[in-house]
């Protein structure tokens, strides 16, 4: 009797055994490390987000204190061309778009140098949005013409 089985080898999967299941541990892992790496996008995207707010709020600081001092400047020079006043200080709260949530304080002061009058105008402009907070501080020093 012949038989048709000739020297066929029958394929076994012992390599297949040796890995069952490692691809849920697998899954696992990229998940895990996907998840680290969008939270440190998030971190690196919110710091950027808080810079570019105080950035503004400091910007807007700035602003305020030169709207102070330009202010006082208007006081002391007055166009009408009256007599120079350097009030002690006084304070502003702006309502405009641009510097809402703003304020400024000034200060001002006056010496006399060989018969010049000196005036030196301290502003510091002060802007809050939410828990932020920007102050920025300006020195100006007129004379009086």
């Amino acid at each position: 009797m012949s038989s048709n089985i000739t020297n066929k080898t029958i394929l076994t999967r012992p390599a297949m055994n040796k890995h069952k299941g490692f691809s849920l541990p697998a899954a696992i892992f990229i998940l895990v490390i996907m998840a680290l790496l969008a939270a440190a996008v998030v971190s690196i995207f919110d710091r950027g987000n808080k810079g570019i707010t105080q950035e503004v709020l400091s910007t807007r600081a700035f602003y305020a204190a030169e709207s102070g001092a330009q202010y006082v400047l208007g006081q002391l020079f007055d166009l009408s061309g009256g007599t120079a006043n350097c009030s002690a200080a006084s304070n502003l709260t702006f309502t405009a778009t641009g510097l809402a949530s703003c304020s400024s304080s000034m200060s001002c002061s006056s010496r006399n140098i060989s018969g010049d009058v000196y005036y030196t105008i301290n502003s510091t402009g002060t802007c809050s949005s939410g828990s932020d907070q920007a102050v920025r501080q300006i020195e100006l020093q007129a004379k009086n013409p």
